[in-house]
């Protein structure tokens, strides 16, 4: 009886979680982000049916010097349409504090930057991150990618 509480336990808390459409992260060189090399994220998309949520992955060191991050986001569709915007995020709060997770000398974060996204195209979509920071090399930043999680059923 006990094995069956177990069981139906898993299934629920299982069953109800979401499952990232991909959860990427690029380590860059030396861990410095150039403007002129843009981060590249191809992701397939199978289902358009659904609202997705995007985030931006991101680990810098303790040593980075702002509390926050300008990045200018492409998205290239399968057909070839494309829309670009700039996005800042913040990084620390008002006293300094990261906002992010301290794993020893690097922070780690997860930050939303898009809800419910509609695709209506299937096929792949090809993402580009470029830092829009005034620092033309951006130092202490050590990885870069996005999370894309499908959400609730689009109702017709």
């Amino acid at each position: 009886m006990k094995s069956i509480y177990s069981a139906f336990l898993v299934i629920i808390l299982f069953g109800c979680s979401i499952v990232p459409v991909i959860d990427q992260w690029n380590n860059l060189e030396k861990s410095e982000w150039t403007k002129s090399k843009p981060v590249p994220i191809l992701i397939q998309i199978i289902d358009t049916g659904y609202y997705y949520n995007l985030a931006l992955n991101l680990r810098v060191t303790n040593d980075y010097k702002y509390s926050n991050m300008y990045f200018k986001l492409t998205t290239i569709g399968p057909k070839g349409n494309s829309s670009s915007e700039q996005i800042m995020v913040t990084l620390a709060d008002h006293r300094g504090k990261w906002v992010g997770h301290n794993l020893g000398h690097i922070i780690s974060f997860r930050l939303p930057i898009q809800n419910n996204i509609v695709f209506n195209e299937l096929g792949n979509y090809r993402f580009t991150l470029e830092q829009a920071m005034r620092d033309s090399v951006l130092k202490e930043v050590v990885s870069v990618g996005l999370k894309l999680d499908k959400q609730q059923e689009i109702l017709k």
